[in-house]
């Protein structure tokens, strides 16, 4: 199957651009999930939004997904913190481990999914 018919819209740069990220409902390895898509520096980042230390939303308590500095992104349960580039934990409990990136792939101002594990829901 060509890499073109495995790209499933997300959004468009400018629509991430207004907003602090988006939260959207996917299906992941045929598992239901959510993707937090996020602009930093200038790029666009996607991870599923999934905290490996008790397997919660980032933004689950929080309508928030960056620290209050904005340089990390922070699990709201029990205050985790990852390098938004590689989705890298910074807090000693699970440090090193990482964040399950999503590859996405601009063209014309929008974002895809690059995933062939990946498929959007309603």
């Amino acid at each position: 199957m060509a890499i073109e018919q495995q790209l499933k819209h997300a959004c468009t740069y400018h629509e991430l651009q207004c907003v602090s990220y988006l939260s959207l409902p996917i299906r992941y390895k045929n598992q239901p999930s959510s993707a937090i898509l996020f602009v930093f520096e200038g790029q666009a980042y996607a991870y599923i939004n999934h905290c490996m230390h008790m397997h919660r939303p980032l933004n689950c308590e929080q309508d928030a997904i960056f620290d209050e500095t904005g340089k990390f992104l922070r699990c709201s349960m029990h205050g985790f913190i990852f390098d938004p580039k590689t989705g890298e934990c910074q807090s000693p409990v699970c440090f090193g481990q990482r964040l399950q990136a999503l590859r996405l792939q601009e063209i014309d101002g929008s974002l895809y999914f690059a995933e062939k594990h990946l498929s959007l829901t309603d």
